[in-house]
């Protein structure tokens, strides 16, 4: 290759220029562009400048536009009489907003826009980051009319192999947008002959077994065979499932236990010495039976991949046309839609447009390109004699995931007319530069494939380094290295890296606290302190990331995480996944609980147990979960998740935590996405749900829209995966686990692979021999990229880089130990300090020593920190929803009243009694809960004990009670609807049919200024039974105007008259005294359950006033019934029932006391 000469590289024809990394390619595109206009009298318009991402598109304009302006600058100070080129410079910068700088795909979408008509492109689509939920919509179909309608046996294999609309998706999704793959062809099949000599084979055995089955099972429990394979638990099931399956004489599908055990080859195998196995014609034709299933087997698999390619053709035909019904597309469609357009009638045409309107084109990132992108850009700039740059770096190129293919970029470079290289580092210090180049100059191919070269660059930078540490010159490259005389295990070697990284991060940061640490900066030629911001950390993974993270945070050190990572793989995603769970079924306990302990409210184990007991707290909480429902539903997403940002603090508890600003970023970004989404569902939650799971489990996506946003990070160190590093520096970067390898591929049967014996065309293998080759062809091909990232890992770096490495198991597999060892599984200590010998100085070694945690001073020291004080005061808002919960204790809540006692570790040991009875069952809120739904779903007036016990066994273990209690409920709950609950009237539930019965009543009225010396006086001037003086002694709540709310557990009506009724499943005792007369009364005063019915029974009355044109409450109103459950007996009269008729004029008092009539 060439060097590259700025000044003097004719502007023609097609060109590729390699450059490496630091090499100054941006400076070389500028360059390229102003001779461009200068040179070609080229307006800004007819330059097309293309690259990959939005955010690079941003960045290249802004340089090419300020090297217009320096330019300028240049000439009018130094060559004022250059008046053309400062017209066309002039021209150029007025003119910039129309310049033609795109995106790969934002430059195929202007092309289809512009030439709709000729390209055959609708003329109005939506633009969409991800076609998933099209893919699966029409997979759907597919599954439909090709697996739902399969033959039987066929269906069952997929099932049994756990095979769904979206897991066959899954096995293609990569294939979909890549027209250009050369798939293997597959031989057809015949199921049915298999399946027939199967069958065969099966009713061979059957007569076999009925014949000898009494010498085979004599000789099984002979112990002639080895109790290893053939335990004599396991020789009995062997012979059950022998009778089982040849009684039958039905051959199953799957017979894996069998096939094993009962077969010639099997207990041959495990015969004891000096046995002989009978000679049975049994085992020979197991043995061909095993052989039949495993054709059977052969032949199902092709079926399966049958299927995955039929899937395949179906989407490339059916997707299109859902996509232009919905008017959509997505980036993948840009560019392959462009590609059509240019093969197809128009597309000579449309070529020659193009060249009209394009006269030159500059191709940034070209190692990342595809078959699909290099196609289109040959065809329209190919033999036209256009200048077209092309460049990349092939050692770069680290995208495959993406899609980018590096052999296509290998093509491009033989297809050019000129290839060039950049062959000066104008970003590292010399020292460095020369580092890597002697890293991977030790072997003539580095990178696996000889058409990509390591070539040797020049350093531009041989002065002092910008880098200036009190401690002496020390080496731009230096290996810490962790001695150990066996392969290390992961986890601590894991440690190790963490403990030198951050520890050396600390002591730098200390240096520089002290002054003793600087940093020149180039501009000003003037040196400041290190600071955090100077420092990156570049790791593997995201979950490595974290680690240094924490480790950082224990050293008082602040850092961010950077990088493309997709906010949806966010943990702040997996939080917001449950409270939307949560708040699609907010009566949901676990879900409750779940969201309770995360970061939105912080609840450690202890407060959450405290609360999970206390039954006004926990409904408390479960109805802001209702209202936070409801505001969703009503508002939307973002209003919902601002209001539990409001709650107790929210916002400032979690910025409070230690990473509080990068979880409230992805709170909110996230809540932003969900919004978009939830207003396209109409605040459907269920379907959001849906939607967000999905984008969870496909969290790889690329779209730009979900890649995490930064916080403020200008001081911070950074740390980021290698990927995310691509096309950035800093003066000081760690590698702390190079020494990991990326796995081998999981043997699949499926394998995207470049065919070596086809010119790397892309390929996919999908049987056997192909499929084998294929699978060593992509590991190398995924060996290959693990060193190129490596390569971009070290080129980070301007002054100084730091690697952990050892001795560690697997570390044969990773990049680096391939490139300082080779195939040398012995010497690796020796090999580093060779490397570091002829290294000039460049590269230094340093033993590991386990060290005290380093702590950054700034930590430590004794500066005052101030924070504001924090308000505890309350403040008071008279309008709100009021209930039960509210005026009892003070907290806003009312859910269905399941009612629950506290469980207190005395309480505990009195649960563990052996009691099997009312009285022994469960106590707490799942118990209470557990009751109160039988009694929902049980027909009062008909149900027999067969009923009620279905209904108990069923519900007993999704409140995760035990199914022993099912006989003692049943009885129990036969026993509550006998009793009679009056003596005048002898009224029992069983008397009441569903027409005369509500259960779960739920009711708002409105409250205008409830107090609590309004409440007390109406009841001391119109309640004369104690229990309401008791009651009035004890009130306590702020004045309430707005609305009460609550939930009645049943309202009957029964001869004329309409009552409340409400269940408690309270423990007071293991008595039938404990159940009547003062112990009930005490039980009702110590909840304020007289408070509770007061509040049911106005809602009852106002309902009555509303629905019964000649309503009179002596008429009928009824009264107020609560039933303790486990005191109710129909022998055992009044017990476990509390009534109180309630006076009118209490109620009438009350009444006008909440409608504001003091």
């Amino acid at each position: 290759m060439k060097q590259f000469d700025l000044l003097q590289t004719p502007l023609h024809d097609v060109n590729l220029i390699e450059a490496s990394a630091g090499t100054g390619k941006t400076f070389t595109l500028a360059g390229l562009y102003l001779r461009l206009i200068l040179e070609h009298q080229l307006n800004v318009d007819q330059i097309l400048v293309v690259t990959y991402t939005r955010a690079a598109t941003q960045e290249l304009r802004d340089r090419l536009r300020k090297k217009l302006s320096d330019e300028r600058k240049l000439i009018l100070n130094e060559q004022p009489h250059r008046n053309e080129d400062l017209k066309r410079l002039d021209l150029a910068i007025q003119s910039f907003d129309e310049a033609a700088i795109y995106t790969i795909h934002s430059f195929c979408q202007q092309v289809l826009k512009d030439f709709a008509f000729e390209s055959g492109s609708p003329f109005e689509m939506d633009l969409i980051g991800d076609d998933r939920e099209l893919l699966l919509s029409v997979t759907d179909d597919f599954w439909r009319q090709n697996v739902v309608q399969a033959d039987s046996d066929f269906s069952a294999y997929l099932l049994a192999r756990k095979q769904t609309p979206e897991s066959l998706l899954q096995s293609i999704r990569n294939l979909v947008a890549k027209p250009y793959l050369q798939i293997q062809s597959l031989p057809e099949v015949d199921a049915e002959a298999i399946t027939e000599a199967l069958n065969n084979a099966f009713w061979h055995v059957s007569q076999c077994w009925q014949k000898e089955s009494e010498q085979i099972t004599a000789f099984l429990h002979s112990g002639g065979l080895s109790k290893t394979s053939y335990k004599p638990e396991k020789v009995e099931r062997l012979l059950v499932l022998l009778q089982l399956v040849f009684n039958e004489q039905s051959c199953p599908l799957a017979w894996d236990e069998l096939l094993e055990l009962a077969t010639l080859e099997k207990a041959e195998a495990s015969l004891k010495k000096g046995t002989a196995l009978p000679e049975l014609r049994f085992w020979s034709a197991m043995d061909t039976l095993k052989q039949r299933y495993q054709d059977l087997d052969t032949v199902r698999a092709l079926q399966l991949q049958h299927l995955r390619l039929h899937l395949l053709s179906y989407i490339r035909e059916q997707l299109p046309q859902q996509k232009i019904q919905q008017q959509v597309q997505s980036y993948d469609d840009l560019l392959i839609n462009l590609s059509q357009a240019l093969q197809g009638p128009q597309g000579e045409w449309l070529i020659t447009r193009l060249r009209e309107q394009f006269k030159a084109a500059l191709i940034d990132e070209f190692q990342d390109t595809d078959p699909v992108q290099y196609d289109n850009f040959q065809r329209v700039f190919a033999d036209s004699d256009l200048p077209v740059f092309f460049v990349g770096d092939p050692k770069q190129a680290i995208y495959s995931f993406r899609g980018a293919d590096i052999f296509t970029y290998l093509k491009a470079k033989q297809d050019a007319d000129e290839t060039y290289t950049l062959g000066k580092n104008w970003r590292s210090h010399i020292s460095l530069v020369g580092a890597v180049n002697r890293l991977f100059m030790q072997t003539a191919t580095p990178f696996i494939y000889e058409q990509i070269p390591f070539v040797e660059v020049d350093a531009s930078r041989d002065q002092k380094p910008a880098l200036q540490v009190d401690e002496g010159e020390q080496a731009a490259l230096q290996f810490c290295y962790v001695e150990s005389d066996k392969p290390l295990n992961i986890d601590p070697m894991k440690s190790t890296a963490v403990e030198v990284t951050t520890n050396e991060i600390a002591r730098l940061l200390n240096l520089a606290a002290d002054n003793k640490a600087r940093l020149l900066d180039e501009d000003s030629q003037q040196t400041r302190p290190l600071t955090g911001g100077d420092i990156a950390v570049l790791v593997p993974n995201h979950a490595q990331a974290e680690l240094i993270q924490q480790a950082l945070r224990r050293r008082g050190i602040n850092s961010v995480q950077q990088g493309r990572e997709n906010v949806f793989a966010s943990r702040q995603a997996a939080d917001l996944s449950c409270l939307m769970l949560a708040l699609a079924q907010p009566d949901h306990h676990q879900r409750l609980s779940t969201v309770l302990a995360g970061p939105l409210f912080q609840y450690s184990a202890e407060e959450l147990y405290a609360i999970q007991q206390d039954e006004l707290r926990w409904n408390a909480l479960m109805d802001q979960l209702q209202l936070l429902q409801q505001r969703w539903q009503q508002s939307g997403f973002m209003a919902m998740f601002r209001s539990l940002l409001q709650l107790d603090n929210g916002l400032q508890r979690l910025l409070e935590q230690a990473d509080g600003e990068r979880q409230l970023t992805n709170f909110l970004h996230l809540a932003e996405l969900i919004q978009a989404e939830s207003a396209r569902q109409n605040n459907h939650i269920e379907a959001v749900n849906q939607w967000f799971a999905r984008q969870q489990e496909a969290s790889a996506t690329e779209d730009e829209i979900a890649q995490l946003r930064l916080e403020s990070d200008a001081a911070l160190v950074k740390i980021m995966t290698i990927h995310s590093s691509k096309g950035l520096e800093y003066p000081i970067v760690f590698c702390p686990f190079n020494w990991t390898a990326k796995s081998n591929r999981t043997k699949t049967d499926i394998v995207e692979f470049h065919d070596p014996r086809n010119q790397h065309q892309p390929s996919v293998a999908l049987a056997e021999p192909l499929l084998s080759e294929a699978q060593l062809v992509a590991e190398q091909e995924q060996q290959a990229e693990s060193l190129r990232l490596l390569y971009v890992a070290l080129t980070r770096a301007r002054e100084r880089c730091v690697i952990v490495w050892g001795n560690v198991r697997d570390v044969q597999k990773s990049a680096l130990y391939q490139l300082l060892h080779g195939e040398s599984s012995e010497g690796m200590r020796d090999d580093l300090h060779r490397l570091a010998a002829s290294s000039a100085g460049s590269i230094a070694v340093t033993q590991y020593q386990p060290q005290p945690p380093v702590v950054y001073q700034s930590a430590q020291s004794g500066t005052a920190i101030y924070q504001a004080r924090r308000f505890k005061g309350e403040i008071h808002k008279p309008w709100r929803i009021g209930s039960f919960s509210l005026l009892s204790r003070g907290h806003v809540s009312e859910q269905p009243d399941y009612d629950a006692e506290p469980v207190t570790v005395e309480t505990e040991m009195v649960l563990q009694r052996s009691s099997k009875d009312r009285f022994g069952f469960e106590r707490g809120r799942q118990a209470g809960n557990f009751l109160h739904k039988c009694l929902e779903n049980i027909e009062f007036d008909s149900a027999d004990n067969s009923q009620i016990s279905q209904t108990v066994s069923r519900l007993l273990p999704q409140f995760g009670l035990d199914l022993n209690w099912t006989e003692v409920v049943t009885d129990w709950l036969q026993a509550v609807l006998q009793t009679p609950l009056n003596a005048d009237n002898g009224v029992r539930l069983s008397d009441l049919p569903a027409s005369q019965r509500i259960n779960e009543m739920a009711f708002y009225f409105p409250v205008a200024g409830l107090n609590v010396a309004g409440l007390k006086n109406a009841l001391q001037q119109t309640a004369k039974d104690s229990i309401w003086q008791k009651l009035a002694a004890d009130l306590h709540f702020h004045e309430l105007t707005g609305f009460m709310k609550g939930f009645i557990d049943l309202v009957f009506e029964y001869e004329g008259r309409f009552y409340v009724a409400d269940y408690k499943s309270n423990h007071l005792g293991s008595e039938q005294s404990q159940y009547q007369g003062e112990a009930l009364q005490n039980a009702m005063l110590s909840h304020g359950y007289p408070l509770q019915y007061l509040i049911y029974s106005l809602a009852l009355h106002r309902h009555l006033q509303q629905r019964l044109p000649d309503y009179d409450p002596e008429q009928h109103f009824g009264g107020v019934y609560y039933l303790f459950l486990r005191g109710m007996q129909p022998e055992w009269s009044q017990t476990g029932v509390f009534f109180d008729r309630l006076d009118r004029t209490l109620l009438e008092a009350v009444d006008q006391l909440m409608a504001g009539v003091q």
